[in-house]
């Protein structure tokens, strides 16, 4: 019965956390995508997409 019992508060837990996520404020960067898509902007993904790069580029520099 132990293992029953600590399962349904990690059960808990996890509902609890996903429910914190979902109140959670969508980031600016990602509000920008969508709107960008919804208008239909290709140039928006181009700039979205090396934005990317340079992210990618950045991080691989850092290690």
């Amino acid at each position: 019965m132990y293992g029953q019992k600590v399962g349904d508060q990690i059960a808990e837990l996890l509902r609890q956390r996903y429910d914190d996520v979902l109140r959670e404020p969508l980031p600016d960067r990602f509000r920008d995508l969508l709107e960008g898509l919804e208008m239909d902007r290709p140039f928006f993904l181009a700039e979205a997409r090396a934005r990317e790069d340079s992210d990618a580029d950045h991080a691989l520099t850092e290690r």
